[in-house]
């Protein structure tokens, strides 16, 4: 799954408190400084990552 010309075909809603969400705001500004990001595009950049990091270290330990 690439995104690339893909739309949006499932919503998700996450209520956060404002200590996480200037968690994120933090990480995001530390990732893309100077980039302007919606809140769900500052939500969804650092899931992804997080996921993927996630599925390579799983990769990873299966191989040993």
């Amino acid at each position: 799954m690439d995104g690339l010309g893909k739309k949006r075909d499932v919503q998700v809603n996450v209520k956060l408190s404002a200590d996480d969400f200037a968690t994120f705001k933090r990480a995001s500004d530390a990732l893309w400084p100077g980039a302007i990001l919606s809140n769900s595009a500052i939500i969804l950049g650092l899931a992804k990552i997080s996921a993927a990091d996630i599925l390579k270290q799983k990769k990873a330990r299966k191989s040993r």
